[in-house]
C-alpha cells in the first residue's frame, strides 16, 4: 500500500525533473486517461494515441533522482541487519553515476530487442521517443557492505520506474506507466537472501530490476504493435 501511495508524488515529481532538463516541448500530461494493465502498478494513455503510426524508437532524455536520507537518525545493530531488518541510506555520489550508467545500458540493450520497432539514432516521422526516468530512489545496502559482517538483505533498495512514451513529431506523450518496485530479481521476492550481501551481489540485482522494468516496456510495445498492425 505503501508503494501505491507513492505514485501521486512520484508524478509530480517526474513532472518538473522532466521541465528543467527537456529542451523542446512536451505536452499531453493533462489529457492522459488511466488505463487498467497487468504489467505496470499505474497506466496513461492519450486518447488519441495510434501505436500503428509508429516503426521507430528513440531513446531520449533518461532522468534520475535520488532521495537524501543523511538525515535519519534511525540506528540499526549488526544483529538487526543480519537479520535483514533494513534502513534506508543515501546513495554515493560515485555509485550514483554507476547506477545510472548500468540502468541507461539495459535499457537500451533491452529496447534494442524489439521485433516491432527500430532504435534509431536521429528523429523523423514515424518516431516514438521513450523517456525513462528513475524516481525516488533509495538504498539498504549499509556503507562498506561485507567488509565488517554478514549483512542477509531481502532487497537492495526501492525506486520508482516511469516510462513515457512521446510523439516525436509533436511532443504529445501518448503513454506514461508507472511502477515502484523493491530493487531485487522476482525469484526473491518477499524472502531475505540465505547468502550474506556484498557489492557484487548488490549490483546483479540492480540489473536484474533493470532489465525486468525495460523488458516489460519491450514486450508491451512489441505486444501492441504487432495488434495494430493486424487490424
Amino acid at each position: 500500500m505503501k508503494r501505491i501511495a507513492c505514485l501521486v508524488a512520484v508524478i509530480c515529481l517526474v513532472a518538473g525533473f522532466a521541465a528543467a532538463q527537456e529542451k523542446s516541448e512536451v505536452t499531453g500530461s493533462k489529457d492522459l486517461v488511466k488505463h487498467k494493465s497487468s504489467q505496470f502498478q499505474e497506466m496513461w494513455v492519450n486518447p488519441d494515441a495510434d501505436i500503428s503510426k509508429y516503426n521507430k524508437l528513440y531513446l531520449w532524455n533518461s532522468i534520475f533522482q535520488f532521495r537524501d536520507v543523511s538525515d535519519n537518525k534511525v540506528n540499526r545493530t549488526t544483529t538487526a541487519m543480519m537479520r535483514g531488518d533494513q534502513g534506508h541510506f543515501t546513495v554515493p555520489p560515485e555509485e550514483q553515476e554507476r547506477f545510472k550508467k548500468l540502468v541507461i545500458d539495459i535499457v537500451v540493450k533491452e529496447i534494442g530487442r524489439s521485433k516491432q520497432f527500430d532504435v534509431v539514432e536521429s528523429v523523423g516521422p514515424g518516431t516514438l521517443l521513450i523517456r525513462a526516468a528513475v524516481i525516488d530512489i533509495i538504498s539498504n545496502v549499509p556503507p562498506n557492505v561485507g567488509r565488517s559482517a554478514n549483512v542477509h538483505l531481502n532487497s537492495m533498495g526501492e525506486a520508482t520506474f516511469v516510462f513515457e512514451l512521446i510523439d516525436a513529431e509533436t511532443g504529445v506523450i501518448q503513454v506514461r506507466t508507472t511502477d515502484r518496485r523493491y530493487i531485487q530479481p522476482a525469484a526473491a521476492m518477499n524472502t531475505v537472501s540465505s547468502a550474506p550481501t556484498n557489492s557484487a551481489t548488490a549490483w546483479n540485482y540492480v540489473e536484474m530490476w533493470a532489465q525486468d522494468q525495460a523488458m516489460t516496456l519491450r514486450r508491451q510495445l512489441d505486444k501492441a504493435a504487432k495488434k495494430a498492425k493486424k487490424n
